[in-house]
């Protein structure tokens, strides 16, 4: 394992995935200071996902921020932070999806909606009709963009993360590849924000108790995530056959940098789902 600011990886070969599913960080979609939609990032995303599509790629979002975004602007109503949760993430929710239905419009595409709850992909009738519907926004010429349904999910049927909801998505939707897109290169072997000597981990095979040791809780406190929620999503994906990635996305073309060899850490499951095996 290699020191993680320089480590240069290998080039990583994005398209023979038939079937991906890309889940963005509210770090990396809202300005944490003023709330407000990082719009030229999200162009760069489009541009690699609208890329992917047009040589017959099928990509699923996964899109965290309408929390984040609704709040900044409710608090200017006087609703106090801890009861507003609702009320921000449908207003939010509004101007996430505005955001990426522009930038798609300007490059021929429609996006289609899909809020879940944990009840929508734990239930086997529920998950058939999850299925369906992405299925047929695909077919149909569509980017899907999924989001966990904050505003009617109760206690007992959220997430509480979208990296459990993407990990979900692409195990009902059979996705070859899942990208956690986040602020970090990878999992690491301990907080380089705080252990200068902490490398990074390429390639995880099997999620080992020394494995789970390495994760931190999120102390970003505009998120509901962290290095703990993606091991729980990464669990999931690979008992399901699908590979995952943990990637740096704040940069533009996210994508583009992956396949280029930026740092990330892959976690490949002993088994696929599919004949494809990649790099």
């Amino acid at each position: 394992m290699s020191q993680s600011p320089v480590l240069q990886c290998s080039a990583y070969a994005l398209d023979v995935r038939s079937f991906l599913v890309v889940k963005v960080g509210t770090e990396l979609i809202v300005d944490q200071e003023t709330g407000e939609i990082r719009t030229s990032w999200i162009d760069s995303l489009i541009e690699d996902v609208v890329r992917f599509s047009a040589r017959g790629q099928k990509v699923v979002i996964v899109t965290s921020g309408a929390v984040t975004v609704g709040w900044h602007r409710v608090r200017h109503l006087g609703f106090e932070r801890a009861g507003a949760k609702q009320a921000a993430a449908a207003i939010g929710q509004v101007q996430i999806m505005l955001a990426y239905e522009q930038s798609l419009k300007r490059r021929g595409w429609e996006v289609g909606q899909f809020l879940l709850t944990r009840t929508d992909v734990d239930e086997d009738h529920r998950r058939l009709h999850v299925r369906d519907g992405l299925e047929k926004l695909l077919m149909s010429g569509a980017i899907p963009v999924v989001n966990e349904s904050d505003t009617t999910a109760a206690a007992d049927t959220c997430f509480g993360d979208n990296d459990r909801l993407a990990a979900k998505v692409a195990e009902i939707v059979e996705a070859d590849l899942l990208v956690l897109l986040s602020n970090v290169d990878g999992l690491f072997t301990g907080d380089p924000n705080v252990n200068p000597a902490a490398r990074l981990v390429t390639e995880v095979r099997c999620i080992t108790p020394e494995i789970e040791a390495m994760a931190a809780p999120s102390l970003t406190r505009h998120t509901s995530g962290g290095m703990v929620t993606k091991l729980m999503a990464a669990k999931i994906a690979m008992d399901a056959g699908c590979e995952m990635m943990i990637a740096n996305g704040t940069g533009h073309y996210p994508l583009t940098a992956i396949e280029r060899g930026a740092p990330c850490t892959r976690f490949i499951p002993i088994t696929r789902q599919h004949s494809r095996t990649g790099t």
